[in-house]
């Protein structure tokens, strides 16, 4: 099961959208969404299987370029991670993101990356 999850969660991550704008207010978001606190758990739950410089040979066609390792990784493809997220919802292709953890990730790509 978890193979084919793997399988349906990469994909192209071909974008050419701008980013949408987020509606969460950062003075009264949680201080707690870090990197370190919930959000590398998040990336290491969806995208990491495809999307890491550590897995070289199973990408399952995701572009070698589009790693999420470290917050720095996060960082520089924030605004291509909002479109295939949070606006298009076509990433990871398999779905099954839990509400929370898409509100979690707004929230740092809003507050803590300022994107």
């Amino acid at each position: 099961m978890m193979l084919l999850f793997t399988l349906l969660a990469c994909g192209s991550d071909e974008t050419t959208d701008s980013a949408p704008a987020s509606t969460v207010d950062c003075a009264t978001a949680p201080a707690d969404v870090t990197w370190d606190a919930s959000i590398h758990g998040i990336f290491l739950d969806y995208c990491t299987a495809c999307h890491s410089a550590n897995n070289p040979d199973n990408r399952y066609g995701a572009p070698a370029e589009v790693n999420f390792d470290t917050e720095q990784d996060v960082y520089d493809l924030a605004d291509r991670v909002r479109v295939r997220v949070l606006q298009d919802a076509d990433m990871p292709i398999g779905g099954g993101v839990y509400e929370e953890d898409l509100s979690l990730l707004d929230i740092y790509l809003t507050c803590r990356l300022g994107k």
